[in-house]
């Protein structure tokens, strides 16, 4: 429909007939007359900016219609609760796909920068199902890939003001914890477009958000793809193993963050008053400058022709549970030769 409205108001300026004037009193930008005036280009040939009369532009897609018809944004499509693949097992995920992650550098940006204060994997009696990023409450948090969102609401699972977007590659990128959102249900984004500001809502002991990327609702560590020390994308096409996954991701809607790192000291002082600029980066760099574990950190193993996992666990000094834990595997999970294993 907006595109319609797009075409009638070029028309009319081109005929040359005159515009409803204005009232002289004071509008805000979104009363103000909204006609398309020009078109601008993007790093994306596919994403065009629109300006209008009032000072405010928006996102176009050349291809939407096209985009929006696939099966991606057709299949599974529930916008009212977390989980949409209720009815898909992991059994029926192939043990290997690739995926387009980007076309080109255009179609990515980091979601926020920051430091990794908790990572996936292992936490306490159960599992933290993405990473964590430290950051000043009303920090913008951008779409990291184009998509449609399915879910921006209250959550009351944990995650808190969480938008949920799938992209046309059928990953979805999940943002908790937010103050505020910034987009609604169905609307579609760009890569780089503020989705919501950062906060300390849900389940949460501090401002940061909580980050996740799933397929078919099953996480995978999201330091597969991308290195959230510099924000870069690791990948442009990335293969994605059935073995990368959480098999108990749909357990439950529930975001287990009770051991979640509290960051709260990095953005207040003692009495709760918000610190400045300059304190709040002079904490994030000592934090930063203590050691801790990073994703180089992690040893991979490739498997071959005889192993299996109590050889391997052997071989590296661990067990076959934490070797387990690390892949998101069972013990009774079958290995193949070239499958790399994460075994520390």
């Amino acid at each position: 429909m907006r595109r319609c409205w797009l075409y009638i108001a070029f028309v009319i300026g081109a005929l040359g007939v005159a515009l409803p004037s204005v009232a002289q009193r004071k509008y805000t930008l979104e009363e103000l007359p909204a006609y398309p005036i020009d078109t601008l280009n993007t790093a994306n040939p596919r994403v065009k900016i629109i300006t209008f009369t009032n000072n405010t532009w928006e996102y176009y897609l050349t291809d939407y219609d096209e985009v929006l018809r696939s099966d991606v944004f057709q299949n599974n499509w529930v916008t009212n609760q977390v989980f949409a693949y209720r009815d898909v097992k992991i059994s029926d995920i192939p043990e290997s796909m690739e995926i387009e992650l980007v076309a080109s550098l255009a179609d990515y940006h980091a979601p926020v920068l920051g430091r990794v204060s908790s990572r996936y994997g292992p936490r306490g009696r159960g599992m933290h199902k993405g990473i964590d990023i430290g950051l000043p409450t009303g920090e913008p948090i951008y779409a990291t890939f184009e998509g449609k969102v399915r879910y921006a609401r209250y959550n009351s699972g944990g995650y808190g003001y969480l938008v949920i977007l799938r992209h046309p590659n059928g990953l979805e990128t999940y943002y908790g914890h937010l103050c505020k959102l910034n987009v609604d249900v169905n609307d579609y984004v760009v890569a780089g477009q503020v989705i919501g500001y950062g906060g300390n809502t849900g389940r949460s002991r501090g401002p940061h958000l909580h980050f996740e990327v799933r397929y078919a609702d099953l996480t995978f560590d999201p330091e597969r793809i991308i290195d959230f020390s510099t924000g870069e994308l690791k990948w442009q096409n990335f293969v994605l193993e059935r073995g990368y996954f959480n098999v108990s991701s749909k357990l439950t809607e529930a975001l287990e963050e009770d051991e979640a790192e509290d960051m709260s000291d990095m953005f207040v002082d003692k009495q709760g008053n918000t610190l400045s600029s300059e304190e709040i980066v002079s904490n994030l760099e000592k934090a930063a400058s203590k050691p801790r574990t990073t994703v180089n950190d992690a040893i991979y193993y490739k498997v071959k022709s005889g192993d299996n996992l109590s050889k391997i666990a052997a071989k590296y000094g661990t067990t076959v549970g934490a070797i387990c834990r690390l892949n998101g595997i069972k013990s009774s999970t079958p290995i193949r030769i070239g499958q790399r294993l994460r075994v520390k």
